[in-house]
C-alpha cells in the first residue's frame, strides 16, 4: 500500500512540474495576452528624478522586479541580462533599456539603486517609490512579493518575490517573460526579435 502511495506521489509530482514547465514555455511564446496582469505604464523615482515606462517608447525594455539585498536570484537575473546585452552590437544594445524596480523601498533608495544597476550595465535604471505605488505596479505585472522576517540576522528580513524578466516591445506591450535562470543566449534571441520588429 505504501509503495502505491509513493508511486502515485511521484507520478503526480512529475506531471505537475511538466505542466508548469510546458505552460511557461507556451505562455512565453504567446506573448502578453495570457499574462494575468497586462502590464502598462507606471512612474517611479530614479536617482535622476521621476521615470515612466512610456519614456522609453521606441525602445525595447527589459523590466525586472527585485531588491538590492537579494542574496542570489536578483544578481543572477541581472547578470544574465547584462550578459545578453554584451552579445548585442553597440547599435542593438542602444535600442534596449533595462529597468530594475525595487520591491524593498524601505532599504533601496533611488541613489543606491542607481549605483547598483550600473554595476551590471551602464544604461540600466533603478527605480523605487512608495510601497503603495510599487504594490499597484506589481499587480499590473502579476508580481508577487512578501517581506519575511529573519530572526537573529543583521538583515532583519528578506523579500520573497517572483523572479521574471519582462521583455516589452517598442510600443510598450509585454511580449515575453522569462524566468530568472534563462540562459543569456535565449534572452539575447528574444531581445533581437523585438529590436528587429
Amino acid at each position: 500500500m505504501k509503495s502505491k502511495r509513493t508511486l502515485f506521489f511521484w507520478v503526480f509530482a512529475v506531471f505537475f512540474f511538466a505542466v508548469i514547465l510546458f505552460g511557461q514555455q507556451y505562455l512565453k511564446q504567446q506573448g502578453s495576452g495570457l499574462i494575468p496582469g497586462n502590464g502598462g505604464d507606471f512612474t517611479l523615482q530614479s536617482d535622476k528624478g521621476p521615470v515612466s515606462l512610456s519614456d522609453f517608447r521606441g525602445k525595447v525594455v527589459a523590466l525586472y522586479f527585485g531588491y538590492m539585498s537579494c542574496p542570489d536570484i536578483c544578481p543572477t537575473s541581472m547578470w544574465n541580462l547584462s550578459s545578453a546585452m554584451r552579445m548585442l552590437t553597440p547599435e542593438q544594445a542602444a535600442q534596449v533599456q533595462g529597468i530594475f524596480v525595487s520591491v524593498d523601498p524601505d532599504r533601496d533608495s533611488p541613489r543606491a539603486m542607481g549605483m547598483f544597476v550600473k554595476g551590471f550595465w551602464d544604461s540600466f535604471i533603478g527605480l523605487t517609490g512608495k510601497k503603495e505605488n510599487i504594490d499597484k505596479i506589481a499587480r499590473q505585472y502579476s508580481v508577487v512579493y512578501e517581506k519575511v522576517p529573519l530572526k537573529d540576522s543583521a538583515m532583519g528580513y528578506v523579500v520573497d518575490h517572483s523572479s521574471v524578466i519582462y521583455l516589452i516591445d517598442k510600443q510598450g506591450v509585454v511580449q515575453f517573460f522569462t524566468p530568472h535562470n534563462t540562459a543569456p543566449e535565449e534572452l539575447r534571441d528574444d531581445l533581437l526579435k523585438l529590436i528587429e520588429e
